[in-house]
């Protein structure tokens, strides 16, 4: 996903959620409230990796999906 964002020039903020509890819980937080992470919660997934543009939540499924959503968002 990261490598797929930075061909496209796209300017993000990636999240290490290991890194500190507080980005953990900011990260559980997401995960546990966000209607498109139902069904992550459902299979008892962590929901990773996962992209939120524009306050929307998406669980890119591999590079396609992710270069859709660049295109789609014009994020390039």
């Amino acid at each position: 996903m990261k490598e797929v964002l930075s061909q496209n020039g796209v300017k993000y903020l990636y999240v290490d959620i290991c890194e500190s509890v507080g980005k953990l819980k900011l990260f559980l937080t997401l995960r546990d409230t966000s209607p498109v992470l139902e069904g992550v919660r459902k299979e008892h997934r962590a929901g990773i990796p996962c992209l939120v543009i524009d306050d929307k939540v998406f669980l890119p499924d591999g590079p396609e999906m992710v270069q859709h959503l660049i295109d789609e968002y014009q994020l390039a």
